[in-house]
């Protein structure tokens, strides 16, 4: 598993960790009506969560850097809309003043850094980039050699130079 992967999987957790605390935190910012933690938010939460860690770990890098920037931009997206743009009860702008307002406030701005984290993580898993040392390359590092390089300078005067002391007379002493 590469670096990316590993990281992109504990911005998820980070992810689903601040989101339950945040639910927690909206229950005692919210007014009557909303003051209370949902359940099936509770489950829903931890179950996409769930999925995305486990595509994310078991797929290839394609396919789990896709399933991170997907849901991590969905994440986003909500987060900015439901805190940023919609005028409702939990917009940070519109939250009624108390004593935990500050700290919802920040729990929003972490979820929405840790999305912004896990876009890049996800693009950086879904571009399939590798670490310099591939197998070939740690094997002939192993041996001490070079693998072959096509249409290098190297590979052009090293055939020359073998041409030339194929057809270069040898002086014996």
């Amino acid at each position: 598993m590469t670096k990316a992967r590993t990281l992109a999987l504990i911005v998820v957790t980070a992810h689903w960790i601040v989101a339950i605390w945040h639910l927690f935190l909206a229950a005692k910012v919210l007014p009557a009506p909303n003051n209370h933690v949902s359940w099936l938010a509770l489950i829903l939460i931890t179950s996409g969560h769930m999925i995305v860690s486990i595509l994310v770990w078991k797929l290839s890098d394609k396919v789990a850097g896709f399933v991170a920037v997907l849901f991590f931009l969905a994440a986003m997206t909500a987060d900015l809309y439901e805190h940023f743009l919609h005028a409702s009860q939990n917009n940070v702008f519109l939250v009624a003043p108390s004593d935990r307002t500050t700290i919802f406030n920040v729990s929003v701005f972490i979820l929405l850094a840790l999305e912004v984290v896990g876009c890049l993580l996800g693009t950086i898993v879904l571009g399939g980039r590798k670490s310099n040392n591939t197998p070939t390359q740690e094997l002939h590092s192993k041996s001490g050699t070079q693998g072959p390089k096509l249409f290098s300078g190297q590979s052009g005067f090293m055939a020359a130079q073998f041409t030339c002391s194929l057809y270069s007379p040898t002086v014996d002493e």
